[in-house]
């Protein structure tokens, strides 16, 4: 994910209680997002190609498990339904699949 991409909408949905970050190698961070219901959303740069590149976080589904918070680890491994961004939250790091 570079820098030079320019966002052109933060969409991620309010009202999450707690964060916990993922980084990749290169620095970029991924955040799980935990909401008071329980939900848990992805957050990431989401580049869509010509479409742009936006900040969202769609929702992680009943299979995802947080193994634990320090450092962050989730399975299975997460997959963008728009962009395609896929890999694995483990150790506190985002590895791509």
């Amino acid at each position: 994910m570079s820098d030079h991409m320019t966002i052109l909408a933060h969409v991620v949905e309010p009202g999450w209680v707690s964060a916990h970050v993922a980084s990749n190698l290169a620095g970029d961070d991924y955040r799980i997002l935990t909401y008071a219901d329980g939900t848990r959303r992805f957050e990431h740069r989401c580049d869509r190609g010509p479409r742009g590149v936006i900040i969202c976080a769609p929702k992680l589904d009943e299979r995802h498990q947080v193994v634990r918070l320090q450092p962050l680890t989730v399975v299975p491994s997460i997959l963008c339904p728009d962009c395609g961004t896929h890999g694995f939250v483990r150790d506190g790091r985002w590895v791509p699949a």
